[in-house]
């Protein structure tokens, strides 16, 4: 069986998350030793105009869906040992994130970050707000993450006013990035290489360094 790895999100952190993580992930002794990879990467949402400034988006993908339109940008990555999948639903529910191995959480949603949060395999939490964000992960201990995860409404990634004036901040890309080496590092110790350790969750600014780590509980995997 391969190994699953689903996205909730392909917004600001999904979109280049998946773009990073499929050209690295699509060839050589790691994909083979898993059994072959699943990127399953789920959204509800299509393409804005807003959206071009800070997703991996092109003008003539407006309107259209999300996950269909990055699914479509790295079909040529898809091979026998990895797969790509669009599912055009946001997830409510875990058993629409059943059957995954890992899970990223790239959306600003409470509702799906509670249901990545009661997975009892390997999860991670990406928010971000201009150009800071926070990695949450399933090391954190869980009276921690529900203090970290209260209700409130979604946000962009983006300041207010970033969009129309061009102050685009990047905090998105640190995610991404910090995702990216996640999710590889979790693949390598599911295929069972030592010596592994997928970056500490933590707070981190573009401008001001890391900000804070958040306290792991003793003997978790990974």
């Amino acid at each position: 069986m391969p190994t699953t790895v689903t996205i909730v999100g392909a917004g600001g952190i999904g979109s280049h998350l998946l773009a990073t993580l499929v050209p690295a992930a699509h060839r050589g002794a790691l994909s083979e030793s898993l059994g072959g990879i699943v990127f399953r990467v789920h959204d509800s949402d299509t393409i804005s105009a807003e959206n071009l400034a800070h997703q991996r988006f092109l003008p003539s993908q407006v309107g259209s869906s999300k996950v269909r339109a990055l699914k479509g940008s790295l079909a040529e990555f898809e091979s026998e040992n990895l797969e790509i999948q669009a599912i055009p639903s946001d997830v409510r529910s875990t058993s629409d994130i059943s059957g995954s191995d890992i899970i990223v959480v790239a959306v600003d949603s409470s509702e799906a970050r509670r249901v990545a949060h009661k997975s009892p395999g390997r999860w991670l939490d990406l928010r971000c707000s201009g150009d800071g964000f926070i990695a949450i992960d399933h090391r954190v201990g869980g009276d921690r993450v529900s203090s970290l995860t209260t209700e409130q409404p979604p946000m962009s990634c983006q300041l207010e006013g970033s969009i129309e004036s061009g102050n685009i901040q990047f905090g998105f890309l640190s995610a991404a990035a910090h995702g990216a080496q996640w999710v590889i590092q979790s693949l390598r110790e599911l295929s069972g290489e030592e010596s592994t350790l997928p970056p500490m969750p933590q707070s981190a600014s573009i401008t001001f360094g890391t900000l804070g780590r958040l306290e792991t509980v003793q003997g978790v995997e990974g």
